[in-house]
């Protein structure tokens, strides 16, 4: 018997040895944190646009014509006062002349009457006519007169119809547009030249509803040329389109552009800068970001337990380097920075590190 108990007893000791040991305890992982603090941060944006002239106006005649000549091409630049074309001027120059007969004659017939007048004016005081000749010789020469100032006005018509065969520049600028040739007949208000004024300028873009109401009516754009960044003009909101284009649903807007440079001519590729007013947002290296429930998250250490915990936020907006959170986290939270990918809710960490 002894040799089977000590066969057993070396079994004993064998199947002991075999015995799986107890799992050693996880250690705390370490992470680096950093604490979330509200800063005012406000957002910028930036719109392609191009320069435009603040007025641009079509010029023509104020009467019909055969246009008779053109001065100008697109592209020209003007000066105030400037001849940019004529129509044909016959028949104007005949109404004049008519209307300067008509007032010669009407001087002399008022002179006649006034002499006439006079003369019966002492012939009454002999008693050489009667009374009502006097006043036949008045009543003439009122009329006269009357003649003669109706006439004057004709005149004055036809003199300033002269000068309507005639298209002169009112701004200095530059022609943007031409309707008409030599040659062609026009009506009255039809555009001949389209002449936009190098005056003022205004950088004109196209941006959404969202923006139209964020922005403030004081706010200050830094339009710069899309070509040589170095040329920029601070500018202030003209005007906002009342309605929305058909195709893009965006509003144009207009930023004057106060001493713009040379550079910065018509047609000319800029860009504006804006930075508009935001909520207080906490800013978070873009590393914080992970995922809950298909939305975005960050894990926020639990001081007292060590502990993490995964919470929804809501982002105002993404760069490729940080996130601005709206909601979802208070002032003061530790936030993990770093190896997210690698945590779970509820996870031992150590900040920084200091776990061994």
């Amino acid at each position: 018997m002894r040799p089977y108990r000590a066969a057993t007893a070396c079994l004993i000791v064998t199947l002991a040895a075999c015995a799986p040991s107890e799992p050693e305890a996880e250690k705390p992982r370490p992470v680096r944190t950093v604490i979330a603090v509200p800063v005012d941060t406000g957002e910028e944006i930036v719109q392609t646009g191009e320069v435009r002239p603040h007025l641009e106006t079509d010029l023509g005649f104020r009467i019909d014509g055969r246009l008779a000549t053109r001065n100008v091409d697109v592209g020209t630049t003007v000066k105030k006062g400037q001849l940019l074309a004529t129509i044909e001027a016959r028949d104007v120059t005949n109404e004049l002349r008519v209307a300067e007969a008509d007032v010669r004659s009407a001087l002399s017939s008022e002179s006649l009457a006034k002499i006439t007048l006079d003369r019966q004016h002492v012939l009454i005081k002999t008693q050489a006519v009667a009374q009502a000749r006097v006043e036949e010789a008045e009543t003439n020469w009122r009329t006269a007169v009357a003649r003669r100032e109706s006439a004057a006005a004709t005149l004055e018509n036809a003199r300033n119809k002269r000068t309507y065969t005639q298209l002169l520049a009112n701004e200095t600028g530059v022609v943007t547009a031409v309707g008409a040739n030599p040659g062609q007949v026009v009506t009255t208000g039809q555009m001949v030249v389209k002449l936009a004024s190098t005056a003022e300028r205004d950088a004109v873009f196209s941006v959404s509803e969202k923006l139209i109401n964020s922005s403030s009516p004081d706010v200050k754009v830094k339009v710069s040329l899309l070509s040589d960044p170095t040329v920029s003009v601070i500018g202030g909101l003209r005007d906002v389109s009342p309605t929305a284009e058909s195709a893009t649903r965006s509003y144009r807007v207009r930023i004057a552009l106060p001493d713009a440079p040379a550079d910065m001519a018509f047609g000319a590729t800029v860009s504006g800068q804006v930075v508009l007013a935001a909520n207080p947002l906490i800013v978070l290296p873009a590393s914080a970001l992970t995922s809950e429930a298909g939305g975005p998250a960050v894990y926020v250490l639990d001081r007292a337990t060590a502990t993490l915990q995964r919470k929804p936020i809501v982002v105002s907006r993404y760069t490729a380097a940080q996130i601005f959170v709206a909601s979802g986290l208070a002032s003061g939270e530790a936030v993990v920075v770093a190896g997210v990918s690698k945590l779970r809710p509820g996870q031992h960490v150590a900040v920084d590190g200091a776990a061994k």
